[in-house]
């Protein structure tokens, strides 16, 4: 399943995209996205046009305790390794540090740990 999260650079928070349209008012894309609970009474909706909002695909894998992970998402493997995922469009296809991301998909004890607008921190050292 294609999905997308979106991080919105003025509010620091991360978004639910519920629909990416090419036929806005305004040129090129907008991102309509829920700034609260998704589907939450009195849960608000906003469109984007692209200024201040990065979005970040979903890569089709889970971590060991089931939580989706996208890009930017900041993991740590059963050897202790921090490894932020990407992705790369030399290749297109996600990746995980250096290693290619199905690579270290089903069966490995990965975790997400955060990510890379909000625990940037964990990437230091």
């Amino acid at each position: 399943m294609i999905k997308f999260r979106a991080w919105d650079n003025l509010l620091n928070k991360m978004l639910v995209v519920y629909r990416i349209s090419f036929d806005g008012p305004v040129d090129g894309v907008q991102v309509h996205c829920y700034l609260d609970d998704r589907g939450a009474e009195g849960s608000t909706e906003y469109a984007y046009d692209g200024d201040g909002l990065i979005l970040e695909q979903f890569t089709g894998l889970k971590d060991v305790n089931g939580k989706d992970i996208y890009e930017g998402d900041i993991l740590e493997n059963e050897r202790g390794e921090i490894l932020r995922v990407s992705y790369s469009a030399i290749d297109a296809s996600f990746v995980a540090g250096n290693c290619y991301f199905g690579s270290i998909g089903a069966g490995k004890e990965i975790r997400i740990i955060g990510n890379v607008h909000e625990n940037p921190e964990l990437l230091k050292g």
